[in-house]
């Protein structure tokens, strides 16, 4: 299980989430491609790829001098994504009307992100959008023809890809329990009976909506509880049909619902970050420090979501998420980082960055921060570079004066990988390296534990009180599940995890 666990993980790994989507987007609609030829569809493949290419097109342009009016790199990736959502949801036409309608579509879906904007941040998923407009100038309507039983199988394959790799979970299955379980109600309130009820809930797009648009990042808040509310907001909508007047909820407009739930919770605000400096932390890591546009109102332990232009990008793309080791709020930035070898496309261009060099930082947020008792006796556990979010909040008590019993559990995979010493030291927590070596400059009250990895022996060596603390875990996902499963097997139930897949 484990090993499949890992390969599951490394494959992904490989991948963006935009490239994930775009390929999951694209295998939905081959696969409907394939149905068509076989007449298994209401429409020929020539509908099929005329239409693509026309929203593709459309999108793509919409998107491009959008991009250059407004001073903003349009985004590839994310503008195929829309067509083939958009490919997805309008029924393929060859007609001249239907065709310029979907021009329109794609039009809309491009410029959608830079003109209905708020505080540099567009709110609203481009596809959503574009879809209720035009139902609202009556020249069309989504159709929403991907939700079929024929095409559920794939559409579930992309929506798990999709959630795996934005890790949004938690808004996924709450819009889905609610809107099936709401749905379900209302066909067995109309005599529909029980056993065609699976087959008719795959008939509406909970799982193209849920699992693919609604998890879109940009969109979303960052904390649980919005995430929770903005699911079960979308998931209602969603499922339950009503009419007032000429306005008619249907599942675009669910989502645009959502949109701006999410945004007004959330009350993000586009950040720029101009990089300013860089220091060494170890051999393999460094501190890159940036000068933010506008302070950045953030909590200690949460990331930013970071896009930086690549001249040659590859499948790992152009963004990549980093915990923020600065305070919030500071005139200064900063990010330690992992250079691994061999490395992306990203981080190779990210160890060359030129001083100057503008990032946009595409989201910020996170569950990843300390509870608000400050009496609870915490534990924090850090493999390698995943002590970041610590070293924020370590900076965060210490400014605050807050009297906090924290042990901060350091994992590191030889002595030289000591990052953040100081930190570490003016924090007044307690620290525990866990190391093949001794590191040379550690403090005399520092506790050492010999090894090369958190186990049940080294646990035990390196604190008594396991059981009665407040556990924070954060580095690759392996290290995070097996330290999890050891911390949960010693009697600790709160365990908060910050994982990162290592580039």
């Amino acid at each position: 299980m484990d090993t499949l666990y890992q390969m599951t993980n490394k494959f992904f790994g490989l991948l963006s989430m935009y490239f994930g989507m775009l390929l999951g987007l694209a295998s939905i609609w081959l696969v409907a491609l394939i149905y068509s030829f076989f007449g298994w569809l209401h429409f020929n493949p020539l509908e099929m790829i005329v239409s693509l290419a026309v929203l593709m097109v459309s999108a793509g342009m919409a998107s491009w001098l959008c991009g250059a009016a407004f001073g903003v790199r349009a985004h590839g990736i994310s503008s195929m994504i829309t067509a083939f959502i958009l490919a997805l949801i309008f029924t393929p036409t060859l007609e001249l009307n239907g065709l310029l309608t979907l021009v329109l579509v794609g039009i809309l879906a491009g410029a959608s992100k830079y003109i209905l904007a708020f505080r540099g941040r567009h709110i609203f998923n481009p596809a959503a959008v574009a879809a209720v407009i035009i139902g609202f100038t009556s020249l069309g309507s989504a159709s929403w023809w991907v939700a079929t039983p024929l095409l559920a199988w794939v559409v579930l394959a992309t929506a798990l890809v999709a959630v795996y790799k934005s890790k949004q979970w938690r808004i996924f299955l709450t819009f889905l329990a609610v809107s099936t379980s709401l749905l379900s109600i209302i066909l067995l309130q109309n005599d529909v009976p029980f056993f065609d009820i699976p087959l008719l809930l795959l008939s509406w797009p909970f799982l193209f909506l849920g699992g693919i648009m609604l998890t879109e990042p940009l969109t979303l808040p960052s904390r649980k509880w919005q995430l929770y509310a903005e699911g079960a907001l979308v998931g209602v909508l969603a499922a339950v049909p009503f009419q007032v007047g000429w306005f008619e909820m249907n599942p675009e407009t669910a989502l645009l619902v959502g949109n701006i739930f999410a945004a007004i919770v959330a009350r993000r605000r586009a950040v720029w970050l101009t990089f300013k400096s860089r220091r060494s932390l170890t051999p393999t890591t460094q501190e890159l420090v940036f000068e933010p546009s506008v302070p950045v109102r953030f909590k200690p332990g949460q990331s930013m979501e970071l896009t930086l232009p690549l001249a040659k990008m590859d499948f790992r793309g152009e963004r990549r998420s980093f915990s923020v080791t600065s305070l919030p709020g500071a005139d200064k930035v900063t990010f330690g980082v992992k250079f691994y070898h061999p490395s992306s496309a990203f981080k190779k261009a990210l160890k060359t960055i030129k001083k100057g060099t503008v990032l946009a930082v595409a989201n910020y947020g996170g569950d990843f921060v300390l509870p608000a008792d400050t009496t609870k006796p915490l534990l924090f556990v850090a493999g390698g570079i995943g002590v970041t979010p610590f070293i924020s909040q370590l900076k965060a008590v210490k400014q605050a004066r807050e009297e906090r019993d924290i042990t901060v559990v350091y994992c590191i995979s030889s002595a030289d990988e000591l990052a953040y010493q100081k930190v570490l030291e003016k924090s007044g927590a307690n620290i525990v390296i866990i190391s093949p070596e001794k590191p040379k400059s550690m403090p005399k009250n520092w506790k050492y534990v010999k090894g090369s990895r958190l186990t049940e022996t080294t646990l035990e060596k390196a604190l008594t009180d396991v059981h009665r603390r407040h556990a924070f875990i954060s580095g690759p996902p392996p290290f995070v599940r097996s330290v999890r499963s050891l911390l949960r097997k010693n009697g600790i139930r709160r365990v908060h995890a910050d994982y990162f897949v290592g580039y």
